[in-house]
């Protein structure tokens, strides 16, 4: 028989399976996306073994390699009541949920319009006026639960969201969040100057009171408003992370900013920095305004260091005009950036060379940038970006004139848009691959819903090829469940459910969602699993 694939690893006997009241168990086809470049596949007898009183995985096994933790997952399946085991359908395969690193929750109000202007003209012309209106909470609270119930029917488990300046409304944002049960980072935004009088802080002493305020409201509220056990000390991780957010350098003072820095160094309680969430180097007219105000600093990212603002915690939306010192500043202090590149082409006006962030050692995540991007899907976050890096291959590069630079490949594009992205937010130990000691964040997908879907997959099309046309003309029609920490929190309405398994010997049956190609396997004649590389 041959061995278990090293690509989606067995029962680890470190770990104890849950007991059999708190196990939830999935068979069928699974995809997880561990490394940049690297899809992997399990067969159709794959399983996932979730403890469902923490949302952990217990296990990720195949068990068609007849192996002793294939044999304990077995007598442990058979165990199980009926209602604790699904088995996936013919065309539905599970894959990681996706991470969106930089989303304005507010702007949801206004998104797919307003593209018609460059980026500072913007923030006046549409985002300010639209922020502004989030002073009042019942407002707020309409288009918060519109915003986040979008995002994850979109299959937006992890989300990192900008709120607004008022500390009310954004607690709202964290509530919505809890209530629909997604997982996120949430920041008041701070700014002190350069922004229109009914959209400002007063001073930097008033806004670092009240971002201080918020990020205590929003540990202090996790007893009470998310699942038992959660945050610091708890069997599971926090749904909600309090982020530190200066809106951008040029609105916001040195004091301020330098407070923020402080702020986020206190952390949460567990012994981390908080996350600190801002955009950098997303326009020209943006970067020269920062260098006129602050010719102390050496570049753009200088003057975030400058204030305890760039650290292992940091990460940093756009980077399309970062020079050799401040990438070299970013990876030497473990920053992160987010690639939105729908916002990028539009009110950015540039494009972000992520091969480039990649290949120096950046972490990368993507981002829909709501609502400078139009859409709150990731699935189009990961086409514009492949899109922008095969125009970035096609155009000379001014600093290296000479280099050709490798288009992404939509095997790392969806890397980036799942761990990437998690790692990126320090959650790449909680979210970002179908993994034994990760949450249960995923998304059950069928190639061939009951409304008919976006797509056709063929009876000779393999896994690879159903995802990829998955990733580049499916929709939310296709995303008939999304879990979050084990728990469904959001799907399509047409879903047709997953049968329930008759016994654990159905589970074991062959359960294939997308076939490679051939008759039905059995536990003798299963291929083991495949790691798929980028060539």
């Amino acid at each position: 028989m041959p061995a278990a694939s090293p690509s989606l690893p067995s029962l680890d006997a470190r770990l104890e399976l849950p007991p059999v009241e708190h196990t939830l168990a999935f068979s069928g086809t699974f995809v997880s996306t561990p490394t940049l470049g690297d899809v992997l596949v399990s067969s159709d007898q794959g399983l996932i073994l979730v403890d469902s009183r923490s949302g952990v995985i217990a296990a990720v096994l195949d068990l068609s390699v007849d192996d002793d933790a294939s044999k304990a997952a077995r007598a442990h399946l058979v165990q199980l009541p009926l209602s604790s085991v699904t088995k996936l359908q013919r065309s539905q395969f599970f894959m990681p949920g996706f991470v969106d690193g930089h989303a304005h929750a507010p702007q949801y109000a206004f998104h797919g319009t307003g593209l018609d202007l460059p980026l500072l003209d913007w923030l006046e012309r549409y985002t300010f006026p639209t922020e502004s209106k989030f002073k009042d909470v019942n407002y707020a609270r309409r288009i918060y639960s519109s915003a986040v119930a979008r995002h994850l029917r979109y299959g937006t488990t992890t989300a990192s969201y900008f709120g607004t300046i008022h500390r009310e409304a954004t607690e709202e944002l964290v509530r919505q969040v809890r209530m629909a049960g997604q997982r996120a980072h949430v920041g008041k935004v701070s700014m002190d100057r350069n922004s229109p009088a009914n959209y400002v802080e007063p001073d930097a002493t008033v806004a670092v009171a009240e971002a201080s305020l918020f990020v205590f409201n929003v540990l202090a509220s996790r007893a009470k408003e998310e699942p038992a056990g959660a945050g610091v000390g708890g069997k599971r991780p926090a749904l909600v992370t309090p982020a530190v957010i200066p809106r951008f350098a040029p609105s916001c003072t040195l004091g301020l900013m330098k407070s923020l820095g402080q702020l986020s160094l206190r952390g949460d309680g567990s012994g981390e920095k908080l996350p600190v969430h801002t955009h950098l180097s997303e326009n020209a007219s943006e970067c020269a305004w920062v260098a006129e105000m602050h010719p102390e600093a050496s570049c753009y990212a200088d003057v975030y260091k400058s204030c305890g603002l760039l650290h292992e915690r940091s990460y940093f939306a756009h980077c399309c005009h970062c020079n050799p010192l401040e990438r070299t500043m970013l990876k030497d202090n473990g920053a992160g950036i987010v690639h939105c590149a729908a916002s990028n082409f539009l009110v950015g006006g540039a494009l972000c060379n992520v091969r480039r962030w990649l290949e120096e050692g950046v972490p990368v995540a993507l981002g829909t940038d709501v609502s400078g991007g139009w859409s709150a899907s990731m699935l189009d976050a990961i086409r514009q970006s492949i899109i922008t890096s095969n125009l970035i291959a096609r155009t000379p590069d001014e600093e290296e004139p000479a280099r050709k630079w490798k288009p992404l490949t939509w095997q790392e594009a969806l890397y980036l848009a799942t761990q990437g992205g998690a790692n990126v937010l320090g959650l790449g130990h909680v979210t970002g691959a179908l993994e034994a000691g990760k949450q249960f964040d995923a998304l059950l997908v069928d190639v061939a819903p009951l409304c008919g879907g976006s797509f056709c997959v063929f009876d000779d099309d393999s896994v690879l090829t159903a995802v990829e046309k998955f990733l580049f003309t499916g929709d939310d029609r296709h995303i008939l469940s999304v879990f979050v920490a084990g728990r469904r929190v959001a799907g399509a309405t047409h879903a047709q459910t997953p049968s329930p398994a008759v016994g654990g010997d159905a589970v074991v049956q062959n359960a294939r969602t997308i076939r490679e190609g051939g008759e039905r396997s059995t536990d003798a004649d299963a291929p083991p699993l495949k790691v798929r590389k980028t060539q």
